[in-house]
């Protein structure tokens, strides 16, 4: 018959077992899903800049008497101003990512490791796409507009199909090995408790 001593040993062993795969095995990339933000129409509507802190400014000349600036947070209106607001441009640099051969890039912007683009995968694709990231995610939106996106992975594209500037912002899903690493933890926690609920015993 097999002991709880013994059960809690196997128990501690698989753990840290799998905790090493966990850290040893291949990195899995991070999904992103993405929550996207109509932010105003592209008639009129200019962009004047994005920071790292999720703050991004359209302006329009032909508003008021010198023109008006439209500030959002997050995707989220905040409000309009008469004078250009003071803000630290975080919009990333034009690239050019790689792309399967018959692909091409119209526009492209990489910022922090990450990048995207407006374009076309394939030499018989139609109308040009948005693209996330070295796997190709699409965004739902089409276009050949401009892009742009700051070192948080926020990113403001012209989809020139709906006139109209939209706002991407990722909401990041845990990567598989950092759920196996908390499911391993947990189990350890377990153990540990159980081994000392038998010492008392003892």
């Amino acid at each position: 018959m097999v002991s709880l001593r013994h059960l809690l040993s196997v128990s501690s062993v698989a753990s840290a077992v799998l905790a090493f795969v966990a850290f040893a095995g291949p990195a899995t990339a991070k999904a992103d899903t993405y929550i996207i933000s109509f932010l105003n129409s592209d008639q009129g509507y200019h962009f004047y800049g994005m920071d790292d802190s999720g703050h991004v400014v359209l302006n329009n000349p032909g508003c008021g008497i010198s023109g008006c600036w439209l500030n959002y947070l997050d995707g989220s209106f905040v409000n309009t101003v008469f004078s250009a607001p003071s803000i630290t441009a975080d919009n990333g640099t034009p690239c050019t990512p790689s792309v399967p051969a018959g692909g091409s890039v119209i526009h492209g912007v990489c910022n922090n490791g990450r990048d995207a683009f407006t374009g076309f995968l394939s030499s018989g694709q139609v109308l040009p796409s948005i693209y996330v990231g070295p796997a190709f995610q699409n965004l739902p939106y089409r276009g050949d507009g401009l892009l742009y996106m700051n070192s948080l992975g926020d990113i403001v594209f012209d989809d020139v199909f709906n006139e109209a500037w939209y706002e991407a912002i990722p909401a990041t899903t845990p990567e598989p090995a950092g759920l196996l690493l908390l499911a391993t933890g947990a189990l350890g926690i377990a153990a540990l408790a159980a081994r000392r609920r038998l010492a008392t015993l003892a």
